[in-house]
């Protein structure tokens, strides 16, 4: 009934209609009354499971290319072309909501930083993800990636540990997007203002493709569904005390956004 009801959220706005249910990362446990909606609490989802993350890993991600994601490949460039820097590979960069790696495996075999940890909340996506990087990941140095079971609202590192922090397809599956970019600025590091190309977040989530007569008192959203529009993204950014933010890219359900604070 779950998978019918997400299914449900997508469906009548993309066509084909795709059978991509945005469930994955984290069981929501709080409910909290937000602007953008409601957060409503999950009990299970099924990549939290070895099975699941195999799915997801195999196929289940691709699909999200009829959402408007350019695919795994080129969304591992953007964060790299954005994130990264040519006079500065010494920097440590924090995946949020990792996966299985699909996205984070290319991050880290670019060598563009010191250190990948890749973090997620599920051990079936951890060691799916660890799989994958001792396989695929020709860097010659395993100590250049970590994985890290964590969850996004309590990050298990102290405040100002990492120069950047990337999240691909994650924002929509957190309990609680606020606090998990509250935790995010927490840990990361403030850019100088001096220069305009150092951002410190780089992330991509879903919204409506088209709204439709759906307005923010009517629409609520809860864990795994897509957020209402751009606003209802860029409203999470500003409360959670980011100081500048811009959005990258828009296609279909697919928004990228990039945030920094001084």
């Amino acid at each position: 009934e779950s998978v019918k009801r997400l299914t449900r959220n997508m469906s009548s706005s993309i066509a084909p209609r795709a059978s991509v249910q945005f469930f994955r990362h984290q069981s929501a446990r709080k409910r909290t009354r937000r602007r953008m909606g409601t957060f409503v609490s999950s009990s299970f989802s099924p990549f939290q499971t070895k099975l699941g993350a195999m799915v997801y890993d195999s196929g289940y991600r691709q699909l999200f290319r009829l959402l408007g994601y350019p695919g795994c490949e080129k969304e591992a460039e953007e964060v790299v072309s954005i994130l990264a820097s040519e006079n500065e590979r010494a920097m440590q960069l924090l995946d949020v909501s990792c996966g299985p790696g699909v996205v984070t495996k290319s991050i880290i075999s670019s060598k563009m930083f010191a250190k990948v940890y890749a973090l997620d909340f599920y051990e079936s996506m951890c060691e799916r993800a660890k799989e994958t990087f001792e396989r695929e990941c020709t860097t010659g140095n395993n100590n250049s990636y970590e994985v890290v079971r964590g969850d996004v609202s309590d990050l298990p590192f102290a405040n100002e540990t990492f120069e950047k922090v990337s999240s691909t397809a994650g924002m929509h599956c957190w309990p609680n997007p606020v606090k998990g970019m509250k935790e995010i600025k927490r840990v990361l590091k403030p850019s100088a203002r001096s220069d305009e190309d150092d951002w410190g977040v780089l992330f991509s989530t879903v919204v409506l493709p088209r709204k439709g007569n759906e307005t923010r008192e009517t629409y609520k959203w809860e864990t795994n569904k897509p957020f209402l529009d751009r606003e209802a993204v860029l409203d999470i950014v500003r409360e959670s005390g980011f100081d500048e933010y811009e959005v990258v890219m828009e296609d279909k359900a697919y928004i990228l956004v990039k945030a920094r604070y001084f």
